[in-house]
């Protein structure tokens, strides 16, 4: 699976999990975040991550990680979310780490089958 094909699924099943349609072409805010609902109260992103040869911690996906996690607090949604695809074990890295520091942002694994895992 590509990372636009993971991105598709996602908006499909965080469609149907938070019941709401997404708006496209949002731009009123701080970021074009991957999924909006119309009445923008719920936000969220899909990112697919793998670790580093498959093995290794992936420094600049953290960081990724991190930034998108601050960006979607400052945003003025009752939920927000990142949904991850690819190998789980990036954002399990990263919620070890710095899961502490997060506030508000929920964080959701879609596996290749289409389960989705609630994660922290």
């Amino acid at each position: 699976m590509t990372a636009r094909e993971f991105e598709a699924r996602a908006r499909d099943v965080m469609s149907r999990h938070y019941g709401v349609e997404w708006e496209s072409g949002c731009r009123d805010l701080i970021k074009q975040f991957d999924m909006v609902s119309r009445d923008r109260t719920v936000v969220g992103d899909a990112k697919y991550f793998s670790l580093v040869r498959g093995k290794w911690p992936p420094p600049a996906k953290l960081s990724v990680i991190a930034e998108h996690v601050w960006l979607l607090e400052k945003t003025p949604a009752a939920h927000r979310f990142l949904v991850f695809g690819n190998q789980v074990e990036v954002s399990q890295m990263w919620l070890k780490r710095f899961g502490h520091l997060c506030q508000g942002v929920r964080f959701y694994f879609l596996s290749e089958g289409g389960e989705l895992e609630t994660l922290k």
